[in-house]
């Protein structure tokens, strides 16, 4: 039987102190483990999906402010703790954890890659998402630095994302690259399909891709399709329609661009970069 409170407001108290602090959620970033971790995930996406930008409002459950799909049972999720509130998220989907669905391949394209790799090769990046406070700092890094992690000790090779345009710019430098034309994405609209290929680690470095510092070539001896994986992106940068040669013309002047300011980026801008990176999440 549950004790009467009612007439007892210090014991009410510590009570629900008690249960503040079982709720209380760790700082940092990690894969969520517990309920109370995927509930901070769904409800950020809520926050800033929902409330925020006008979306997926037909899939969120507006009683828990909670944006959750019927996919979420076969994702995980990446989150980011601050003071006791989720500040970023993302989710991702592995072939190792379930088959990918009819609509990840209308979406994905993933048959592109299934005739070199197995399923479990390869990972969806979604979902991502940080507040408006956390923009410009390193919690996207840190979390996509638990994604490659993840791709490491799982061997996967390739690495999918869609993106909205004016997102282009910063998936590039990170090192992804467009590989299919582009494609209605529901709730949201327009993207392009990009892929991250873990193996090639030349080309990380050769745009100055945060990723080549968060992994090196002895890392990637389960990668044994790179040159087969750069054909496939390479098809894509031939076609000449209007809509290819439009995001052609992005990625070239990004290139253009990146090799400009990278002759002029110094070890120094690295090495703090990687000395954050391994510093505790504050």
């Amino acid at each position: 039987m549950l004790p009467n409170l009612a007439f007892n407001p210090v014991k009410k108290q510590a009570i629900a102190e008690q249960v503040q602090t079982t709720n209380r959620l760790e700082d940092g970033v990690r894969f969520a483990q517990t309920e109370a971790e995927l509930r901070a995930s769904y409800q950020l996406r809520h926050k800033i999906y929902v409330e925020g930008m006008n979306r997926f409002s037909d899939k969120s459950n507006f009683e828990l402010k909670e944006l959750q799909d019927e996919h979420d049972k076969n994702a995980r999720a990446v989150i980011a703790i601050k003071k006791n509130k989720p500040i970023g998220t993302l989710r991702i989907f592995w072939g190792g954890d379930t088959y990918f669905t009819q609509e990840h391949e209308k979406t994905y394209h993933i048959s592109k890659f299934t005739s070199l790799l197995q399923e479990k090769q390869i990972c969806i990046v979604e979902r991502l998402m940080v507040e408006n406070n956390a923009r410009g700092s390193l919690t996207i890094l840190r979390m996509y630095q638990e994604v490659m992690n993840f791709v490491i000790k799982n061997k996967v090779e390739v690495v999918l994302l869609n993106c909205e345009q004016h997102h282009m710019n910063s998936y590039l430098k990170l090192g992804f690259r467009p590989f299919a034309k582009q494609t209605h994405y529901p709730g949201v609209g327009l993207v392009t399909p990009m892929a991250l290929i873990v193996g090639d680690y030349k080309y990380l470095q050769s745009v100055g891709s945060s990723f080549a510092m968060l992994l090196n070539e002895e890392n990637l001896s389960h990668c044994c399709y790179v040159t087969d994986l750069q054909k496939i992106i390479n098809l894509e940068s031939a076609d000449t329609s209007k809509s290819s040669a439009n995001k052609n013309s992005i990625v070239s002047n990004f290139y253009t661009a990146r090799q400009k300011l990278l002759a002029k980026r110094t070890n120094l801008v690295d090495s703090r970069l990687r000395m954050k990176l391994n510093t505790k999440y504050a």
